[in-house]
């Protein structure tokens, strides 16, 4: 049931418009730039990225799709949907692309279907305007900006929230395809994240007709157990399999990873621990600028909840989830993506009717910021080439290598210079469309984003990479099997990938015989946990600009191990 929305959600038009099919080319334009730069070019990152696509090339490989394995071993944290999806992509354009470009493919795949289903969503309740702006809130938020660039689980769940929102748009009116796409979308968050997704899609379905009289109605209902149906095959089949060619894993993943995560009992020291204030701290630049939107129309329209559906819908979606996050004994920035769905739906109309005054304000402010950062984008560029070498600023080695040397690329500068002249002709172009503020923000925030991932590039990706590391070692001729310490999965899975060799997790097995070992640590450690009567040092290294934490090789002296079964047992873990 479509639903226009309060009239005082209007576009304040002026100037000339273009006809209504050309008026979407830009919009499109953005939304492509955004969510597709920044996805090839470079090696899997440090630390989430390195580990799923250890995943994915070891499915690629093993030709097993039920048990994601990094570095040999199972890896029961999160369903194996994204890595299905990426390993089929890799595989598709494997004679075309690098295979990490090609798996990342897959983040751009989830991300326009999530612009889609949100855009859907709000155009149902808001109107068409608003179906172009909730996507643009969606990206523009800072949140978005790296992590949906990157092999991440959260992608496809963020899709399937959006899906389920487009569903709830469309239950009220057309209820049977509103179900369909409810029942998709809480699976597609299952297969990507576990329990949580169907539970908060769950509580938010029943949360609505408690509070809420619109959604009481016969229909609703219908289409709720039709949305169990078409969620049930998604729900059942993967955990089915697993549990019957792996009870163990089984465990592991339902109950380690999806409630002890939530209460702490499986997450002590994983990171993830939840400090006081933290969602004080990280919801306000996580969703900036949608955040402050969607609170305008709350206050302006706060009469209209109790009968308008998007703001219910939306207002009950940000609730529920945020409610399950406060109370998590885990906690990543990353897992607040859910929010920046209904958040952008009842932001959408706010976009092009805010006030003028503060439009203006909003145009100037970003065209300041973002230009500042494009030109010293394109300034620390300029000197890379020039001199041959990264410029010596403090603030910025602190973050970047200094050692890296720099290579001109025609086709790199000419797409940045491409990028850079679109964004200032849009800007001058597009002055007078409805919601400038808003674009004018996601057009800056996309140049930096392109410039970083063109002339940016190669320099980031030497930093991030473990590629240049693990291509160092030297490995000794007789290494029968690699013992490790302190390892963790990202630099296992990258090991595997890079070097193709799969070390063993842990090192304290009583019958450990390994006779090479490699131990990552912190440099106030040093090698000094090792016992150089039994191992003797080949190598140390570290991935370029990490001052902090490095690598270590050893070797076991003749008869260390044959005298000494246990003298890898007693090292410490990290």
């Amino acid at each position: 049931m479509a639903s226009a929305g309060p009239s005082r959600w209007r576009p304040r038009m002026s100037g000339t418009v273009s006809a209504p099919g050309l008026e979407r080319v830009p919009f499109i334009l953005l939304v492509l730039v955004f969510v597709f730069f920044g996805l090839t070019g470079h090696d899997p990152w440090k630390a989430d990225e390195a580990y799923v696509f250890g995943i994915i090339h070891t499915m690629d490989v093993s030709g097993n799709w039920l048990i994601p394995m990094v570095g040999g071993e199972p890896f029961m944290e999160k369903p194996p949907l994204y890595y299905w999806v990426a390993t089929t992509v890799m595989r598709g354009l494997s004679h075309w692309m690098d295979e990490p470009d090609a798996a990342r493919l897959a983040s751009g795949f989830f991300m326009l279907v999530t612009c889609w289903a949100l855009s859907a969503a709000s155009r149902e309740w808001w109107g068409p305007r608003a179906g172009r702006y909730a996507p643009l809130l969606l990206l523009g938020s800072l949140g978005t900006l790296t992590q949906t660039h990157m092999m991440m689980p959260d992608v496809p769940l963020l899709t399937g929230f959006a899906l389920s929102a487009w569903g709830f748009a469309l239950v009220l009116g057309r209820t049977t395809a509103g179900a369909l796409l409810i029942g998709v979308g809480t699976g597609v968050t299952f297969l990507s994240k576990g329990i949580l997704g169907p539970a908060v899609i769950g509580l938010t379905g029943l949360v609505l007709p408690a509070l809420f009289a619109n959604w009481r109605r016969a229909t609703y209902w219908r289409g709720i157990g039709i949305a169990i149906v078409v969620a049930m095959p998604f729900l059942t089949i993967w955990p089915a399999l697993l549990y019957e060619h792996a009870p163990a894993l089984f465990k592991v993943w339902f109950w380690d990873n999806n409630f002890g995560r939530f209460f702490g009992f499986s997450a002590v020291h994983s990171g993830t621990e939840h400090p006081p204030g933290f969602w004080t701290q990280t919801l306000p630049w996580f969703t900036f600028p949608a955040l402050p939107l969607a609170i305008h129309v709350l206050w302006h329209e706060r009469r209209a909840l109790w009968r308008h559906p998007a703001l219910q819908y939306a207002t009950v979606a940000f609730a529920v989830p945020m409610a399950v996050l406060a109370t998590s004994e885990s906690v990543r920035a990353i897992y607040a993506l859910p929010l920046l769905v209904p958040l952008s739906i009842i932001a959408a109309p706010s976009a092009f009717s805010i006030n003028a005054r503060i439009e203006r304000i909003w145009v100037r402010c970003s065209i300041v910021l973002f230009g500042a950062i494009a030109s010293v984008l394109w300034l620390v560029w300029a000197i890379m080439m020039v001199s041959d070498a990264p410029p010596l600023w403090r603030w910025l080695l602190r973050v970047m290598p200094g050692d890296f040397q720099p290579e001109f690329s025609l086709v790199t500068f000419l797409v940045a210079a491409v990028v850079t002249i679109a964004a200032v002709v849009g800007a001058i172009r597009f002055k007078s469309m409805p919601g400038r503020g808003l674009t004018t923000w996601l057009g800056g925030l996309t140049l930096s984003w392109a410039l970083l991932s063109t002339l940016w590039m190669p320099w980031l990706d030497y930093g991030k990479s473990y590629r240049s590391v693990f291509e160092d070692i030297p490995w000794p001729a007789s290494t029968n099997c690699v013992a490790s310490i302190g390892l963790g999965e990202s630099e296992r899975a990258m090991l595997d990938y890079v070097a193709g060799r799969t070390t063993a997790r842990r090192e304290v097995l009583p019958d450990a015989q390994c006779n090479t070992l490699l131990m990552q640590g912190y440099v106030p450690i040093g090698n000094g946990v090792v016992n150089p009567s039994n191992w003797e040092k080949v190598w140390e290294g570290s991935r370029p600009g990490d001052t902090w934490q490095r690598f270590w090789l050893f070797r076991a002296r003749p008869g260390s191990l044959k005298n000494n079964p246990t003298a890898i047992s007693d090292l410490p873990s990290k």
